[in-house]
């Protein structure tokens, strides 16, 4: 750059950090903005659910299994290297407490919906097998996957779960993805935001100083077109810079309606049971070097591809919590469009519940959870949810995220990277660079996923933002239960 350009950064979850690592390396001038005080939480989850971030959890799941999307493959894979290298900088830290992982290569066991391997899972299989990774998948009834597995040291982790009333008994057809495991998601935010102020970066925190009130813009000559200036926040403060990035994850549409076509807020539903470390027999069993991230999905994709009925566990956090989600159902929530959103649904779209509303799950969510557990977790039936909360990601119109310029706003000013769509957290370490390079050179990136991620008007809406108000996920038409 020939001169040093100003970014103002509105949200310091995932996309936001990372993305602030990268430009303070590229010498931009960052500042981040959030509502949250993070520099008081340092980022870990609230026990009342106030804290409406999917950044803010104690764990997420890591995979590369990405079926006919090899290009999200290899970034995993590139991804899973760059944790590599985080856990080793870690364990040279002078402060002890400093030193765990923030990776956990534990095993991910992807169990089928049926005795036998689904069509999804031998996509998954074949793009392994194309990049040379075939030999860190192990599938259940492959004898010669069984002995690899035993020789390697994970035939403890390729478990055996009953298909519930079948005659004869059979099990579920499952494969151990040697390569998947879990992130302390928490933990790996703060990091990297102590990672960012070391490099000079800017944060403003707090409902006042932090949050967005509006984008500064100024109009120009040219009939109908403005540009950015910068950020005004909630406590009245105008913030200067050349370039405005909204990473605000599941509250982006409501900052930037101009991207209510691309995205909605869709919620997922997650709860936990407590194991108390006096119990070692639970304790053990469900610690990650016994139990492998098990996810499950209860039935075969219908005849578009959609997934119904996804439900998954890891394994016990180091305070004994054992976290399942379900995400068969994203669940929305539609509520009177505001005049600025450039498209809506019936007048409508989907938005976060208050955090009052998001501490109970609806009830098709539970009854899922309910039979998940008695396949998976028998010693849970019956036991009662620790927690139980709603949590809000931003769906996008294909899965894949949004990282681009907003072409609305004159002489890019305005950019967003967002969309995670409930898979973007394994990425923190490398989704900035790939973003910055977007940024800084657009279509000369050197990005393998610059096609993948740019702005997408005119596609069409799939991956259930087509269903609008009156589909079968809108929230109002759900009993919840706590």
């Amino acid at each position: 750059m020939s001169e040093t350009k100003s970014v103002a950064i509105v949200g310091a979850g995932i996309f936001g950090l990372s993305l602030a690592v990268a430009l303070s390396k590229r010498q931009y001038r960052v500042t981040v903005f959030d509502r949250y005080r993070y520099d008081e939480t340092n980022y870990a989850p609230d026990l009342d659910g106030s804290t409406q971030a999917a950044s803010v959890d104690h764990n997420k799941i890591f995979r590369a299994s990405y079926g006919t999307k090899l290009h999200y493959q290899r970034l995993a894979m590139e991804s899973r290297a760059a944790w590599e290298k985080v856990n080793e900088q870690r364990h040279r830290e002078e402060d002890e407490s400093q030193r765990s992982n923030l990776f956990v290569g534990c095993g991910m066991l992807r169990v089928q919906p049926t005795a036998s391997l689904d069509p999804l899972e031998r996509e998954t299989l074949s793009n392994f097998e194309r990049e040379c990774l075939r030999h860190t998948q192990f599938v259940k009834s492959d004898s010669a996957d069984r002995k690899q597995s035993a020789e390697r040291g994970w035939d403890a982790k390729l478990l055996d779960f009953e298909i519930p009333a079948s005659s004869p008994a059979r099990t579920y057809e499952a494969v151990l993805d040697s390569l998947a495991g879990f992130t302390k998601c928490s933990e790996a935010c703060d990091y990297f935001y102590a990672l960012a102020l070391r490099q000079g970066v800017t944060f403003n925190f707090g409902p006042e100083k932090g949050a967005l009130d509006s984008l500064i813009e100024k109009n120009l000559s040219t009939a109908g077109q403005k540009k950015a200036v910068g950020v005004k926040t909630k406590d009245g403060t105008s913030h200067k810079a050349d370039l405005v990035v909204i990473a605000a994850g599941s509250f982006t549409t409501q900052l930037l309606p101009e991207l209510s076509y691309h995205l909605e807020s869709s919620a997922g539903s997650v709860v936990t049971f407590k194991v108390d470390k006096t119990d070692t027999a639970l304790w053990d069993k469900y610690s990650p070097e016994r139990f492998p991230v098990v996810t499950w999905t209860s039935a075969p994709r219908n005849a578009i591809g959609k997934d119904s009925g996804s439900v998954y566990v890891l394994p016990r956090t180091a305070d004994g919590l054992i976290k399942i989600g379900f995400r068969g159902i994203k669940f929305t929530n539609f509520q009177p469009a505001p005049s600025g959103a450039s498209f809506n649904q019936d007048g409508k779209w989907s938005v976060p519940l208050p955090p009052a509303d998001c501490r109970i799950v609806p009830e098709p969510a539970r009854e899922a959870i309910r039979n998940f557990v008695s396949i998976f977790l028998p010693e849970f039936a019956g036991v009662d949810f620790n927690s139980t909360k709603l949590c809000w990601y931003t769906d996008s119109l294909d899965n894949s995220f949004v990282i681009d310029y907003v072409p609305t706003y004159a002489d890019k000013t305005v950019f967003v990277a967002t969309g995670g769509s409930g898979h973007g957290a394994k990425f923190l370490p490398v989704l900035g660079e790939h973003a910055a390079d977007i940024l800084q050179y657009e279509d000369q990136s050197t990005s393998f996923m610059r096609p993948h991620w740019r702005w997408r008007e005119g596609d069409r809406r799939g991956n259930g933002l087509e269903e609008g108000p009156s589909g079968p996920r809108n929230i109002g038409t759900f009993k919840t239960s706590a």
